[in-house]
């Protein structure tokens, strides 16, 4: 019988315990230690693509629905969606870099789950993106035809389309810094329309409670659409990081969508108070002008662009790694 020495012995624990660390890492991707540094392009392009889908068209209704239930249940139900939302990308984030494999939603749910659940994820899933992206593409177009009245919202719907299912085309790492380019901008504009308002915004139109006993629910959804960001999970794992900071681009991506929602939120019904109109925007103009129109039209447009590009680059790598399509029959399916 052979005895080990201790340094022998060492020396197979460190083998037996890389083979098993590196079992369960994503597949393609070498062993990353914990505390290896990260360089500031992967935040940036992270950070990019999930605030890109993060921040959207649910900015526009928050502030209606804070100024009718309040301020107190209004940052009640924010808290309860900003924490349940953080805790749900965790723990999809886990699922995505531990499971061996690339893979998209469809396919983690039958790696994990089999494929009669596989199906219904996939029905729910081809429903769901296919009705929000050609919300977004209506949107966008209406966005734009309140800049430009001499052409009509479809002709830019059209064009909407057009011009993200090209972008599309590109790779995960552009899509994220385009995303990353156009959001700073709606982020501008944002400031730039609290300083134009600012002189006009009062505290008095701040209500604490609800205008009504049964609005006291209404921010609630409306926050949990505004904070979600699930589809672009994995293509975020795929920007080659390490768990930890996969997970603080999860936090600083919500913190900030968070952070620039409630600037606009001050603006609009520091403004309106009680008449804060249902698309935030016709309700301020009248006050602020055609230039509030302009400029939240154009922060409408980039909001929708961005997550458009992040939902359909997601719906692409659908086709493409949980179904095997070649590259341009996956774009070809998701445009």
């Amino acid at each position: 019988m052979t005895t080990l020495t201790h340094s022998q012995k060492a020396t197979a624990s460190k083998v037996d315990c890389s083979y098993h660390q590196k079992k369960f890492l994503p597949a393609g991707h070498a062993y990353r230690q914990a505390g290896r540094q990260v360089g500031a392009g992967v935040y940036i392009k992270g950070v990019g693509l999930l605030l890109g889908m993060i921040f959207g068209a649910g900015l526009f209704a928050l502030p209606y629905s804070m100024a009718k239930a309040g301020i107190i249940w209004g940052l009640m139900h924010f808290l309860i969606a900003f924490f349940l939302m953080l805790f749900l990308c965790y723990l999809y984030s886990e699922v995505t870099y531990y499971t061996p494999g690339r893979h998209r939603f469809t396919g983690y749910v039958k790696k994990l789950l089999g494929s009669r659940s596989e199906l219904f994820a996939l029905v729910i899933t081809l429903f769901s993106y296919y009705g929000t992206l050609l919300v977004y593409g209506v949107l966008g177009g209406i966005f734009l035809s309140n800049i430009f009245n001499t052409i009509n919202s479809v002709t830019f719907s059209l064009l909407f389309f057009i011009i993200g299912g090209g972008l599309i085309l590109l790779t995960l790492e552009r899509v994220g810094m385009v995303n990353l380019y156009l959001t700073v901008p709606i982020f501008v504009f944002i400031v730039y329309l609290l300083f134009e308002a600012l002189p006009l915004v009062e505290l008095t139109n701040f209500s604490l409670f609800p205008v009504s006993g049964s609005l006291w629910f209404l921010p609630y959804g409306i926050w949990l659409f505004s904070l979600a960001g699930f589809a672009v999970i994995p293509e975020v794992k795929d920007i080659n990081t390490n768990i930890k900071t996969f997970k603080r681009i999860i936090l600083i991506s919500i913190l900030l969508a968070a952070l620039f929602y409630f600037m606009f939120i001050f603006t609009v019904v520091g403004v309106g108070g009680n008449d804060t109109s249902p698309d935030a925007l016709s309700g301020i103009a009248s006050l602020i002008g055609r230039k509030a129109m302009v400029f939240g039209s154009l922060l409408g447009f980039l909001a929708v662009f961005t997550s458009f590009l992040a939902l359909a680059v997601d719906l692409k790598n659908i086709y493409r790694y949980d179904y095997g399509l070649p590259k341009i029959f996956a774009w070809l399916c998701a445009v």
